[in-house]
Order: C-alpha cells, then structure tokens, then sequence
C-alpha cells in the first residue's frame, strides 16, 4: 500500500476536528446514490412499459399485413402459400377489416370489426392471450387463460354456430363493451353499410350478435374499438363472396418487421404490405426520446451530488493544508499530493454508485414481485402491477455515467491540493 492511500484512508475515515466536513461527505454519497436509484428505476419502469406495450401491439395484431385496397384480395391460397414458405414467417391467416355501428342497450358506438379466422387466428396474433369471459375482471391463470381461449374461439366460429343452432358470436374490446353496457351473454346489433331493398325502401343490413368474450389487451386505442368476428360471416353480411382484405403474417422476430416487409413484398405486385413499426412508429419514437431525456434529466441528480463531492474536498484541503505543506517538506510530489485527494473522491463516488445500483435493483425487485401500487385496469397493458424489466445495458451505462461523473469532480480539488504552496500554512508555525 502506497502511502497516498493510506494516508488517503487515514483522511477519510478518521475522526475529524470539524464534523460538519463527515456530514457534507455522507450526503455526497447519499446525493449519488439517490440519483443512481432514480436513473435504474425510472428507465426500468420505461422498458417495462415499452416491452408491455410491444407484446401487446405485436399480440394483438399481425407483425406483417398484405392487403388490397377495397377488400378486393381473392384466389390467395397460392399467395398465402409463397408467405408460409418464407424462412422468418411463422403462420399466415386470412382478415377482413370493417368499419361498422355496434348498437348496444343505448346509444350506437362505432368499431372496427376484424374478421379472422378462429382456428389459424392464434397462428398469427396473441389473441388467445387477450380473451376474457368478463369485463376487466380477475386476470386467469396460464391453464385457465389457455382453456377459455380455446371455448371462446370456437364458439366464434361461424360454422359451429350453424352446426349447434346458436346464435352468430361476436367478441368486444372492453372499453368497447362498457361503452355500450353490453356483459357477455347479451347482444348486439351490427349495422352495416350494405343496403337491402325493403317496401320502404333502402335500409342498411343489421345482424344480431351475442357477445360471447371479451378482448382485454391493455390499450386503451385498441380496447375501446377492435371487435372480432368469424371472416366468413363478414363475407355473407357484405356480399363479398371469397374476397377478403388481406392476409396476416407473424415472423421470429417481431423487431425485423419492416426488413421481412421489404422481402415479402417481392412476392406480388398486386397487394400493398404494412407492418406493425411503421404504423406504431410515432408511439415509440415518443417513448425513446422520453427515455433519453428522462435520463440527461435525472442525470443532474448526480451532477448536483458530484458538487458536494467538490465541496467536501476543498474544505478538507483547508483544513489539512499544513498537514500537505509538511508532506511536501518531507519530500512528497505534486502527483502524491493529488492521488491522496483522488483516492478520497474516488471511494466516495463508489460508494454512492455501488449502493445506488443494489438499491435501485432492490427497489426493481420489489415493483416486479409485489403489488405496491394498484393500477386500475386498462392503464398499463399486461395487468395491474407496474411494468418493470431491467436493461443491464442500462444499468452499466448509468454505473459507468456516475463513477466518470465523479471522477471528473475530484481532478478539481485534488489538483487544488497539489498546487498548494508549502510556505505559506508553517510561515507562522
């Protein structure tokens, strides 16, 4: 151990003459460490946001569309053929978008009504996650989840309600199904705009649906419009014959959408393709500058901390400056001088930092584990708990920030201490 550490213990950690130097230390430590636990925890609850938006987004939809414009796709079962045997995508299923007027026990709401196809749906969508017997109600368990899913899309099929003579099915997002106070079990009007030829003239064509499920993913824009139905009924209602909108595809990897879109559009120039991160795009672009703003900002927590750093070091230079001028009689260097007070710098900033990041991952524990503030449903998508999953690349890069942070603060002080004539503190002596 060379003498400037310690010398540089004996300084830190040795009863002082004035205490209020100890106290400007502690609250420099604990100045960091608040400002690292602030860092982990804010951007661990943005990821796990981020990531619970994504799967739900990426769930709820296909990762990849290839449509035609006025519903006018048909002969596709080549087409949806030359998709399956792509490399990247894992299933491929047939949709049918419509705008339509729900009418429930009051007033009408407007939806966009998804027809799929109940059996390859889940093929290429996370539907089966999102499907519910109630309206925000006690989120089931995995088996549970899995058995409910499976009943409720086959009783969306169109053809097992012929076969079993009930009524044709409809499932409605949940905020959709509170707007328009309809329970699983009632029903729903579906007015469309094809028109039917009446002694009164024309009217619109309405079909009566029981509302069988519930979809629940957790955001609001896709809860309060998305209803689903079998594509087949959609084609009688319609008159669309064998036409549909488009086909869905999901890949491996839902962050290669728009590299996959690219490709998948070489395999017909008749159809349009879209993908879930073009049309998302604004949504998350929003949340990645927030999270770096967030993190400059809540990197000021450190700066200002850094400064006590500053402040504590300086005093204590005041008050060893004979102690230094004797050093320097006795034959000790500038650079001796400041690796003493870097060394004193360093630990602190350590300190902080280190206790700062086991804090804040205790802090991320206990969020991910244990139900400390209730969400009201329908905020956060993925359930009631805070969403927290932490990025250890961002944990390093918030480390890293802290320690340079307070690294950079003590070249100041120490390099003060160095430079300190060592005549003028024993010209009195």
């Amino acid at each position: 151990m060379g003498y400037e550490t310690f010398i540089g213990k004996r300084y830190l950690f040795s009863p002082r003459q004035d205490r209020s130097i100890s106290v400007i230390t502690w609250i420099s430590i604990g100045g960091v460490a608040l400002g690292v636990i602030a860092l982990i925890v804010s951007t661990s609850v943005m990821n796990g946001f981020r990531t619970n938006l994504q799967n739900a987004v990426t769930g709820s939809l296909p990762h990849i569309t290839m449509f035609a414009w006025n519903d006018g796709m048909k002969d596709y079962s080549g087409l949806q053929k030359r998709l399956e045997d792509h490399p990247d995508v894992k299933g491929v299923a047939p949709y049918i978008y419509k705008q339509v007027m729900l009418s429930g026990k009051k007033q009408p709401k407007g939806a966009l009504l998804r027809g799929i196809d109940p059996k390859q749906e889940s093929d290429v969508t996370n539907i089966s996650s999102f499907l519910r017997e109630e309206v925000y109600g006690i989120t089931p368990s995995k088996e549970s989840q899995a058995l409910i899913s499976a009943r409720l899309l086959e009783r969306l099929s169109h053809h097992e309600a012929r076969k079993k003579r009930l009524k044709d099915g409809i499932v409605l997002g949940a905020k959709l199904a509170r707007q328009l106070e309809a329970d699983v079990g009632d029903s729903v009007k579906l007015v469309s705009s094809e028109l039917r030829m009446t002694p009164v003239g024309d009217i619109p064509r309405i079909k009566k649906l029981e509302v069988i499920g519930i979809f629940e993913s957790g955001i609001s824009g896709y809860d309060e419009v998305l209803a689903f139905m079998d594509y087949r009924l959609l084609q009688k209602i319609y008159r669309m014959k064998e036409h549909i909108t488009g086909l869905g595809v999901r890949i491996d990897d839902p962050e290669n959408a728009p590299e996959i879109a690219d490709e998948l559009s070489e395999l017909s120039d008749e159809y349009f393709v879209g993908n879930w991160a073009d049309e998302n795009k604004s949504i998350f672009q929003v949340m990645k500058l927030e999270k770096i703003g967030l993190f400059l900002i809540l990197t000021l927590i450190i700066v200002v901390a850094a400064f006590n750093i500053v402040s504590s070091l300086i005093m204590l230079v005041l008050e060893k400056s004979r102690e230094i001028a004797i050093l320097k009689a006795l034959g000790a260097n500038d650079s001796g001088i400041r690796k003493i007070f870097f060394f004193q710098g360093l630990v602190i900033g350590s300190l902080g930092t280190i206790g700062g990041v086991l804090s804040g991952l205790a802090i991320c524990w206990v969020l991910m584990n244990f139900e400390i503030i209730d969400i009201p449903p329908g905020v956060y998508p993925g359930g009631n708990r805070i969403p927290v999953l932490i990025d250890w690349f961002d944990v390093a890069m918030t480390t890293l920030a802290s320690f340079a942070i307070c690294i950079l603060v003590t070249l100041y002080p120490s390099t003060k201490a160095a430079r300190l004539n060592p005549v003028d503190p024993l010209r009195y002596e």
